[in-house]
């Protein structure tokens, strides 16, 4: 199944040695939504969404609905009930473009699904997406947590704020935080987003605009530094467990391989750099939030240096 990738995914694979995991691992992805998930999608509360704007930057979202807003119409189409804060780029940018990358995740139960295709909003309420590629991943560096909604399982946009780099609040909000998504996109513009866990701080804040991180073990698919690889253009986004806030950031992103520079970075395979174009804040004014239960037993330990 060597068709699953793109040149990109190839190249890294290649660059990696992981050739032949990543040819055993293609088998299970499919086109089709398997019917042993369908209880799984429909059980979540959260999906995370990457998109890519008019000017070919890629942005990650998250949509938030009371469990059950995820309907699963046929083996190909899904429909999320949800429309995303009014300042946030999705709406607007799968107007421009349908590709569309989602991750269903379910930090309680530490599983998730990737669902990568093309999507509309029907009504702005709306979201179908038809699959491509859809496949399960493992619980690996994902951090137990458990949703404390209130009753609200919405968000709703109470300010925000934009600019060109991260304010010293933001900052110290990335250096403490122990999970983000990454939305990337190929050079044939398909989309995708996954998720990265990690012990806190091991995303490091360079500057205002620039941030690296760790590359650890994982399926040898390299969906994510396959897309880096052909195309820089990415968006981080960051998600506040305890009120629902969120921080999108879009730029580029660039692999280093060079193994001397891994020193602050412990069983990182390579590490990814990150220069911000936009960063978009948004407050929300309804109370969700996640309750930390426990780390992930598969994160290393930091090297404070």
């Amino acid at each position: 199944m060597t068709d699953v990738y793109h040149s990109g995914e190839l190249s890294v694979q290649r660059l990696a040695g992981a050739e032949i995991a990543a040819q055993q691992n293609s088998r299970i992805v499919r086109t089709s939504i398997p019917k042993g998930a369908v209880a799984f999608l429909k059980g979540q509360a959260l999906m995370i969404v990457a998109s890519v704007d008019e000017k070919g930057r890629v942005w990650s979202s998250f949509l938030t609905g009371d469990p059950g807003f995820i309907d699963v119409e046929d083996e190909v189409t899904i429909t999320i009930h949800s429309d995303p804060v009014k300042n946030d780029p999705l709406l607007r940018n799968l107007a421009s473009s349908p590709e569309i990358g989602l991750l269903a995740i379910d930090f309680s139960k530490r599983m998730r699904m990737r669902i990568n295709g093309t999507g509309y909003f029907e009504g702005g309420r709306r979201l179908v997406v038809k699959t491509e590629q859809v496949y399960g991943n493992c619980p690996q560096y994902i951090h137990k947590r458990t949703m404390s909604p209130n009753g609200v399982f919405q968000r709703l946009l109470k300010s925000e704020q934009r600019g060109p780099g991260l304010t010293p609040e933001q900052q110290v909000w990335i250096r403490n935080s122990d999970t983000f998504f990454i939305g990337s996109s190929s050079s044939e513009g398909k989309a995708d987003v996954s998720h990265r866990g990690g012990p806190p701080g091991f995303i490091k804040v360079i500057d205002e605009r620039t941030l690296l991180f760790p590359d650890y073990y994982g399926n040898s698919m390299f969906n994510t530094l396959g897309n880096i690889y052909s195309n820089p253009s990415s968006g981080l986004l960051f998600i506040d467990f305890n009120n629902g806030h969120s921080l999108q950031l879009t730029g580029k992103s660039e692999i280093i391989w060079d193994v001397n520079t891994l020193t602050e970075f412990p069983a990182a395979e390579r590490i990814v750099r990150f220069e911000i174009n936009e960063v978009l804040f948004t407050e929300n004014g309804t109370q969700l939030g996640w309750s930390f239960v426990e780390f992930s037993s598969t994160i290393p330990t930091l090297v404070i240096l």
